[in-house]
């Protein structure tokens, strides 16, 4: 197994990255003064990954919701009674599917190494039936019709079907009571066979561990080797599909949200980091609560404290969402349009400020095994280097960010979206 040890430049802890020799890619952040340790594996392999090619060429189709639904299938085993055997030992464990990767983690203060172990053997050793997928579906369909009467959940995809004409985060993480009728046993293995492999594959783990523990328990993982298969993901780098969206919900307030589409691919890790740094200071500069714009809003009774700025940038696709409740969702609308094209200035002082803060949020982060775990297992998954996130910070300049500025807040990237309160 190649290994190697990196010192973080912020405060000095150590992290060990490794290669095992089936392709899992590793990295172990001991930390003997944390209490607990925590590990996360994650897998690049989303809701948005709904076709992909199979290994005779031919395109495989999935419906809206495949990936999650092959989530929960990975809980249930003849001989690992999962979530029982982790409570037995104290320990939490759970997962999530997000629109580019699935992740499974636990947090625990005691035995680790038979948590780890449970963990690594969950995600390689999937029992899928399609008695077992039947049971789930009712349970799965009571999951998505619950992210159906959120507010914020529906908001949120309101915005992205309008921002996108085709690409499939327009579609929600879940899918629809419709579209997980259509999802069978075979389906779901071969979409397991297909990305459940070490080399699309990224394991971190943080706390009071011994290295080569971790290690040699890392080795012994039986997931398949190889890589993920090519992703079928239209492009959609057009202009918005639909300027404008509303829809009517049981909200006790309308809810307005602004977003603004990418219009280009970003490849590789470090030009997604550069887009995300940048974009964080235009929206920090903007709508952070320390903001004088922001603040100038609120005193004209604009917005409310309800108001926030958010940024997802994947390699295809990128959304800048702003938004909030408004008892006048035409005049926040408005108001929020009127901010995001104003000619504002950028300076070196609040980049700074930006920065400092970003530093501090490291500092933070190491002092939880859970963040630090998940942070770490994110950016092996993305093929950075440890700590190459601060090298694009410390890089950053203010040209960056005002050419940043000038290339997504355009009109034509604007779309509005509206929940009214149903009557």
């Amino acid at each position: 197994m190649t290994q190697q040890r990196i010192v973080d430049p912020v405060v000095g802890e150590e992290v060990v990255r490794a290669v095992t020799g089936t392709g899992l890619r590793v990295r172990v952040l001991p930390r003997p003064q944390l209490r607990e340790v925590a590990a996360v594996i994650t897998f690049g392999y989303g809701s948005t990954d709904l076709a992909f090619a199979s290994d005779d060429g031919a395109v495989v189709t999935t419906p809206a919701g495949t990936a999650h639904y092959l989530e929960h299938k990975l809980f249930e085993d003849e001989e690992l009674a999962v979530f029982q055997r982790f409570a037995a030992r104290g320990a939490s464990v759970n997962a999530q599917t997000g629109f580019t990767r699935t992740t499974y983690h636990f947090h625990a203060s005691g035995e680790w190494q038979q948590n780890l172990q449970d963990l690594l053997r969950l995600c390689a050793r999937p029992h899928i039936t399609p008695q077992n997928v039947q049971k789930e579906r009712g349970i799965i369909a009571q999951e998505v019709r619950m992210y159906e009467d959120s507010p914020a959940h529906g908001a949120a995809f309101l915005l992205l079907g309008a921002l996108y004409a085709e690409h499939p985060v327009r579609h929600t993480v879940g899918g629809t009571v419709a579209s997980i009728d259509a999802i069978t046993a075979p389906l779901l293995l071969q979409c397991w066979h297909a990305f459940y492999r070490t080399g699309n594959a990224a394991l971190a783990v943080a706390g009071p561990v011994d290295v080569d523990a971790v290690l040699e328990l890392a080795e012994g993982c039986a997931l398949p080797a190889g890589a993920a298969p090519a992703r079928a993901t239209p492009a959609d780098f057009a202009g918005v599909h639909r300027e404008r969206a509303e829809r009517t919900m049981a909200v006790a307030r309308p809810k307005v949200l602004l977003g603004l589409k990418e219009r280009r691919e970003a490849v590789g890790y470090r030009a997604r980091a550069e887009r995300a740094a940048a974009t964080g200071v235009v929206l920090d500069r903007l709508f952070a609560p320390s903001s004088d714009l922001r603040e100038a809003l609120h005193r004209r009774g604009a917005v409310d404290d309800s108001l926030g700025a958010s940024y997802t940038g994947e390699r295809t696709f990128g959304v800048a969402m702003v938004g909030c409740d408004a008892d006048d969702a035409v005049a926040a609308a408005a108001a929020l349009r009127e901010l995001l094209f104003a000619d504002v200035a950028f300076d070196d002082e609040q980049l700074e400020r930006l920065r400092r803060r970003q530093f501090g949020h490291l500092v933070r982060i190491g002092e939880s095994a859970r963040a630090l775990a998940h942070g770490h297992a994110l950016e092996e998954l993305d093929g950075a280097r440890p700590f190459e996130g601060l090298e694009v910070l410390r890089a950053l300049t203010v040209a960056d960010v005002v050419r940043r500025r000038d290339e997504l807040l355009r009109a034509d990237n604007l779309c509005i979206a509206t929940t009214h309160r149903r009557a």
